[in-house]
């Protein structure tokens, strides 16, 4: 599922942030309470499948800066799943980098 997510990862931000503004599309769609319930909680449900997914991930690969990746997804979750899609692939070079420099010395 991951790497669905990295091969198709503009079109899952702008899918991410899109979702994420729910509550204002239908604000301005003026859609009724219940409708607008429902799309703003369907909304939430697949932003936090979609987090869960990122973090799974984070947590089983060997990234640069775990730590710091893990809390980023909970101080800033609007934020770091996209930005770890885009940064995943230089995150794992780097720390296979440094294992191996590390090894060697």
């Amino acid at each position: 599922m991951i790497q669905s997510f990295i091969k198709y990862r503009i079109l899952v931000s702008v899918l991410f942030y899109i979702l994420w503004g729910s509550d204002f599309f239908t604000n301005v769609l003026d859609l009724d309470k219940e409708v607008s319930s429902f799309l703003n909680w369907t909304a939430v449900g697949i932003l936090f499948i979609f987090w869960l997914f990122i973090l799974i991930d984070m947590i089983k690969q060997k990234i640069k800066n775990k730590t710091f990746w893990i809390l980023s997804m909970f101080f800033l979750p609007f934020f770091a799943p996209v930005v770890y899609l885009f940064r995943r692939k230089n995150l794992l070079h780097l720390e296979n980098n440094m294992f191996r420099n590390s090894k060697s010395s």
